[in-house]
């Protein structure tokens, strides 16, 4: 299909990982495949446009971005659908026909207090010793117990659904003084089995993994090297992958799982399995997977719109424009439009375990500004330590943010509520909310619902923040007035995180 960019028309969709080259308008030059290798995180294969038209594709597909058309070429029919508006009408209108919400919900929690999790403070030193330290300073840092994700390491060996009993002997005492804390438990997980390890011989001819088209054992390089992969699509696999989780939840109590890879480099579409597809729809099928527990997140989904999964942001690294804090708010709009609203943006300071390497010092005024904008996502998941590795005065202004994120918890998760009855995304872009008014390219504030405006600083420096302001009248956070349909330009310091409520 050949697309026509109209004038003054903006367009999103496709790859959430690419939010922040958006939106194409007939000046773009851009590209994106939704058959995976190019980047992982959520898909959908959609795009949705300021001019009140979407197009639709039930399979995968590319898209080449040039010379003011939009180019589309993919194995399944595209539909295109026009006459609903502006952005919101063809979002609501997509939604509505094609990925329609449950109105089921992940647990509440995830919105009323933060989330934290070992990968970053911790690495692979998952000991019993270090988990409890780490919880105990949350605690005792003034924080909110919430969710507690205990990260890659925990485990005997990939695909082994047991804990390192060198590292964590007894995991019920572990868990239980982490519950006693006020946390509830979550446990990083994969799809994965070592293919030296004992579960892969068990496997090898029970049809519990993926074979190549030769017939041969799947052996796929990912971060943590070369690994066999299980096949989701045999009923009994599934029946066997939910049995070891479940034992988990019985034995040890542990309350839910971090659905971890799954991307579609884990796949190939000629992969010989028990229920044959695209390489794209077997990360469709871990996501079905994992959608059964309250405790679930994902960072790896595909056409998964509409249901109860936390959506976790890609790993980002730890800088300000180098797919970094300035990626935040237009991925996480981005997801919004994709439907995926259950979001969570990436762990505060980034992701990337190397940018934190022992001995490495953070920019302290990038973690504090990143704490800041994500105080006002629906989401926040903390990991490495701010009392450990800021200044006390930088560690306190990230613990503030950390504290107002808390306090706008019932505001969240009535939201999420709406959301799973109506579709409409939490994180709204602004011409979502106001299309006629010029917001298409402004990527660096947003909606929260829609009466709450967000314009955190996340320029390095920064002594002011210019802010563009729908009309009517604004209150902001500053407890000032202001007249909107203009630009403003705001006073700024290291404690500022300006946002406005409509009146």
């Amino acid at each position: 299909m050949k697309i026509t960019i109209l004038k003054d028309e903006y367009w999103w969709g496709g790859s959430v990982n690419l939010g922040h080259e958006m939106p194409y308008s007939v000046e773009s030059d851009g590209f994106f495949d939704l058959n995976g290798g190019q980047e992982n995180d959520q898909f959908a294969p959609l795009l949705v446009s300021s001019k009140g038209r979407y197009v639709w594709s039930e399979e995968s597909f590319k898209a080449v971005i040039k010379n003011g058309e939009i180019i589309l070429d993919g194995s399944g029919e595209f539909e295109l659908h026009e006459g609903y508006e502006n952005l919101k009408g063809a979002y609501l209108a997509a939604m509505n026909k094609h990925f329609k919400f449950t109105g089921e919900l992940p647990d509440e929690l995830f919105w009323k207090a933060p989330q934290y999790n070992t990968w970053i403070e911790l690495g692979h030193n998952q000991t019993t010793e270090n988990i409890l330290n780490y919880a105990h300073q949350i605690i005792e840092n003034g924080l909110q117990p919430g969710v507690f994700m205990i990260d890659d390491g925990w485990q005997a060996d990939f695909g082994v659904f047991e804990f390192d009993k060198t590292k964590i002997p007894a995991p019920e005492f572990l868990v239980s003084e982490l519950h006693k804390m006020g946390f509830k438990v979550m446990l990083w997980v994969t799809p994965v089995v070592a293919s030296a390890g004992a579960n892969f011989k068990n496997f090898l001819n029970s049809g519990f993994l993926i074979k190549t088209k030769d017939g041969e054992p799947a052996i796929r390089k990912w971060w943590n090297g070369y690994s066999a992969v299980l096949d989701l699509t045999n009923p009994d696999v599934q029946q066997w992958y939910h049995g070891q989780l479940e034992s988990l939840m019985e034995r040890y109590h542990i309350d839910g799982f971090k659905f971890d890879a799954g991307d579609c480099y884990f796949y190939r579409d000629d992969d010989a399995i028990y229920n044959p597809m695209s390489a794209r729809n077997q990360t469709r099928v871990f996501n079905e997977i994992g959608e059964k527990y309250r405790f679930n997140e994902f960072r790896a989904a595909w056409k998964f719109g509409g249901r109860a999964i936390v959506a976790r942001l890609h790993d980002k690294y730890h800088t300000w424009n180098d797919f970094g804090i300035n990626t935040l708010i237009p991925h996480t709009i981005l997801q919004g439009l994709c439907g995926y609203a259950y979001c969570c943006p990436d762990m505060v300071g980034g992701g990337i375990l190397s940018c934190f390497n022992r001995g490495q010092k953070p920019d302290e005024e990038l973690f504090v500004r990143w704490a800041q904008a994500n105080a006002l996502m629906p989401m926040m998941q903390l990991s490495i330590a701010a009392w450990r590795v800021l200044t006390p005065e930088n560690a306190k202004l990230v613990l503030d943010a950390v504290k107002l994120h808390t306090k706008f918890g019932d505001l969240f998760y009535t939201l999420a509520k709406e959301s799973a009855q109506t579709g409409k995304p939490i994180v709204r872009h602004m011409a979502y909310e106001y299309p006629d008014e010029g917001f298409e390219a402004i990527n660096d504030q947003f909606m929260l619902g829609s009466d709450i405006l967000v314009a955190p600083v996340i320029e390095k420096g920064a002594k002011t923040r210019t802010v563009k302001l729908p009309k009517g009248i604004w209150e902001g956070s500053d407890r000032k007035e202001y007249v909107g349909g203009k630009e403003i330009v705001l006073p700024v310091d290291i404690s500022s995180i300006p946002y406005f409520t409509r009146r």
